[in-house]
C-alpha cells in the first residue's frame, strides 16, 4: 500500500509586493505552481491514500484567487486520481471563533472522496484499504494531555497524523525555538504506528523509520534565507516495504543568501564590484530572490555605496536585499534572520556620526564634537 504524505503548501502566501502582467503577486502565483506540480506527480504514484498534514492555507481567509484555484486543481486532479484525501489543519487555518467555521470545509464539501479533520482527534476508517486513520489537528494538541494515541491492532496499517512541533534532535530548530509545548514519540506511542505524518516543520526530515515531517511545498517561513538550500516537495511511503522516496519539486523559486562579504578595509568602490562579481554568478537573477550580507562595514562605506546601482537590482529581481553588519556593532536578529543592530541612545549615536562626519577644510574637529555635545546636552534638560 502506496500513501503520500504531503504538509505546508501555504497556499495564499505573498511577499516582496512583485505582480505580472495581470496584478497577482508572484509569489502567490509560485505556492500555486508547486501545488500543481505535486498534484500531477503525486497522480504519476497512483498512491492508495493521500495525507495532507496541515497549512494548506497560508491564513485564515484566502483571496478568492487562491481559493478558486485550489478548488480548480483538485478538481482536475480528481479526474485522474480517485485516492482519499485526509487534510489534518494547521495552524495557519486555526480561527479564533467557532462562528467563522474552517476554510478547509469549502474544500471537503466541493472535492469527491476528501475529509477534513479539525478542533478535534478524529478517527477515520477506511475498510477497503484495512487502515485506521488518527488525525490530530494544531488546534486539538491540548487533548494529547488527557489522551492516549494507541494504535488498533484490528487493522492491517494504523496510520498517524499531525500538525505540530516535534520533540528531536533532528529537528533542532522546533526544538530550540518552538512556542508550542513539543510532542515526542512516547506520549503519542510513535514506535507502534505504521506511518506518523507530521506539519508545521518546512524542512524535509527523518525523525524515526516511521516518522516524517514532509516539509513545505515552497520557501513560504518566515525566515526565507534559512530554507534557501532545503529541496521541497513531498513523501512517498511504501507501508509494506517501509521504503520512503522524497520526490522534490523543480518549480519553487531560487532563493540565494550569500555568503558574508567582508567589507573590512574595503572602499565603497571595492564593495560595490564584489556585489556585482556575486550577482554576476547568478543565472536566473531577474527571477530570484537574493539577500548579500556586508560584514565589518565602515559607516562611511555605507554611505558612499552606489545606491543608484542597488536600487537597479531591486527592480531586477524578484527581491534583492543588502545587509550590513558594522564594525564593531552588538547584534540581535530579527524573525526573518536579518541582523538588526543593538539599540543606541543618542550620545552613543552621536559619537558614531563624529567619528564619520567630515568637516569643512580648515575647521576643527575637536571643537566641533564638543559644541555638538554640548548641545544635545543642554536639549536634553
Amino acid at each position: 500500500m502506496k500513501i503520500v504524505h504531503l504538509a505546508d503548501l501555504h497556499l495564499g502566501y505573498r511577499s516582496y509586493n512583485k505582480l505580472d502582467e495581470n496584478g497577482f503577486n508572484l509569489r502567490e502565483l509560485d505556492v500555486i505552481e508547486a501545488f500543481r506540480e505535486a498534484l500531477r506527480l503525486i497522480n504519476d504514484i497512483k498512491p492508495d491514500l493521500i495525507i495532507i498534514a496541515g497549512d494548506v492555507f497560508h491564513k485564515p481567509r484566502p483571496s478568492n484567487l487562491t481559493l478558486f484555484q485550489t478548488i480548480h486543481r483538485f478538481h482536475v486532479f480528481r479526474n485522474h486520481c480517485k485516492a482519499p484525501i485526509v487534510i489534518v489543519s494547521g495552524n495557519h487555518e486555526s480561527v479564533k471563533s467557532l462562528e467563522s467555521g474552517n476554510v478547509l470545509s469549502i474544500l471537503e464539501k466541493t472535492i469527491e472522496n476528501l475529509f477534513v479533520i479539525d478542533g478535534t482527534i478524529k478517527e477515520l476508517e477506511f475498510k477497503e484499504l484495512q487502515t485506521l486513520f488518527v488525525g490530530v489537528p494544531y488546534n486539538a494538541l491540548p487533548e494529547l494531555k488527557n489522551k492516549a494515541l494507541i494504535p488498533d491492532k484490528n487493522y492491517k496499517y494504523n496510520i498517524l497524523s499531525m500538525h505540530c512541533s516535534y520533540d528531536s534532535i533532528k529537528c533542532p530548530e522546533l526544538s530550540k525555538h518552538s512556542i508550542e509545548e513539543l510532542i515526542d514519540s512516547e506520549r503519542i506511542n510513535g514506535s507502534e504506528w505504521d506511518y506518523v505524518a507530521l506539519g508545521h516543520y518546512h524542512k524535509y526530515t527523518e525523525l524515526e523509520e516511521n516518522i516524517y515531517y514532509s516539509g513545505a511545498i515552497e520557501r513560504t517561513s518566515s525566515n526565507v534565507w534559512q530554507e534557501a538550500k532545503d529541496p521541497k516537495g513531498f513523501i512517498e511511503y511504501n507501508l509494506e516495504t517501509k521504503k520512503t522516496k522524497f520526490h522534490e519539486l523543480q518549480t519553487p523559486r531560487q532563493v540565494f543568501d550569500i555568503k558574508k562579504i567582508d567589507a573590512d578595509t574595503l572602499t565603497a568602490e571595492e564593495i560595490t564590484l564584489k556585489i556585482d562579481d556575486e550577482i554576476a554568478k547568478i543565472k536566473d537573477f531577474e527571477n530570484s530572490i537574493v539577500r548579500i550580507t556586508l560584514d565589518n562595514i565602515d559607516p562611511l562605506a555605507i554611505r558612499n555605496l552606489d545606491y543608484k546601482k542597488i536600487r537597479e537590482y531591486r527592480k531586477k529581481a524578484v527581491h534583492f536585499m543588502v545587509n550590513f553588519i558594522k564594525k564593531d556593532v552588538d547584534l540581535t536578529f530579527d524573525k526573518e534572520g536579518n541582523p538588526v543592530e543593538k539599540r543606541k541612545n543618542l550620545h552613543e549615536s552621536l559619537d558614531e556620526e563624529l567619528k564619520v562626519f567630515e568637516l569643512a577644510q580648515g575647521l576643527s574637529q575637536e571643537k566641533f564634537d564638543k559644541l555638538a555635545k554640548d548641545y544635545l546636552k543642554e536639549a536634553a534638560l
